[in-house]
């Protein structure tokens, strides 16, 4: 897959830091928000600069999935911000972030991503990534591949035995019992911000992006994820995906379920963590 020319002065405008991070208890001084202007759009991100682990660790970016912002990833976020640099951005159009002029797809969404990487000079990052985030992380991999070293795929969407509208959102119902009750009062708040058309739209666009096509150049280092109760992406669809990976390996965490981020924090961030300490090794 050819890659894009890099982006490396985009247009910011400007960028307002703010002490306190709106929304689900982020404490500062260790969290603090940050509104940037690239291109003529604001995006919203929860960052935790302070490494921990000292300058060689590299920093983590933390991207979620369909309708939800960046806020479900607050428990295992936490957690890797006492080793780890962290960001936690919302894409536009969801969470705390501006509306585009236009709907974005997966590509326009990883193209958005990665200037606004360039506006905060992100280099040689940890990109997590949860259900559709994962199919925008694999693209920027391949197009940026300076601005992602290794990549985390969580519950990667989408899995063809269900490639359809209808398929994906009556998985995501059979899910819903599996998922922590508290994970509603983000799940709620951020679905009203998006509007339903947004997410059908998004829903729709992500059904179309082929993922599976572009695996084989995706060279980074990646792990792929899944929870042994995840009915959105099963543990033989994460397989498959590992597989098709020239650098994969796939993880199943027992018990867990689609938004493993929030509903199994503990678990997911020990294995983060081993993962980013074995490819510094």
């Amino acid at each position: 897959m050819a890659q894009s020319t890099p982006h490396p002065h985009p247009h910011l405008l400007h960028r307002r830091t703010i002490t306190r991070v709106p929304g689900h208890d982020w404490p500062p001084p260790r969290w603090h928000a940050e509104h940037t202007v690239v291109d003529g759009l604001r995006w919203f991100a929860r960052i935790s600069p302070d490494q921990a682990g000292g300058p060689s660790s590299p920093p983590v970016v933390l991207l979620h999935g369909l309708v939800v912002s960046g806020a479900y990833f607050h428990p295992v976020a936490t957690r890797l911000a006492e080793t780890l640099s962290v960001y936690v951005p919302d894409v536009p159009g969801f969470g705390h972030s501006a509306n585009p002029t236009h709907i974005w797809d997966v590509s326009a969404t990883a193209d958005g991503l990665a200037r606004w990487m360039d506006a905060r000079a992100l280099r040689g990052t940890v990109l997590v990534s949860n259900s559709l985030g994962c199919q925008i992380a694999t693209l920027l991999a391949c197009r940026r591949p300076d601005l992602v070293a290794r990549l985390i795929l969580i519950g990667p969407t989408m899995d063809p035995a269900a490639h359809s509208i209808l398929g994906q959102l009556w998985r995501g119902l059979r899910d819903i019992p599996h998922e922590s009750p508290a994970l509603w009062s983000i799940w709620i708040p951020d679905a009203l911000r998006a509007g339903p058309w947004r997410a059908l739209r998004t829903l729709h666009l992500g059904l179309r992006d082929d993922m599976v096509a572009r695996l084989p150049d995706v060279t980074q280092p990646t792990l792929v994820v899944g929870g042994e109760n995840d009915p959105i992406a099963p543990p033989p669809w994460v397989a498959t995906i590992a597989e098709f990976l020239p650098n994969g390996r796939a993880i199943i965490i027992p018990h867990a379920p689609h938004a493993i981020n929030y509903s199994a924090p503990g678990d997911l961030a020990r294995i983060i963590r081993v993962f980013v300490a074995a490819e510094e090794g």
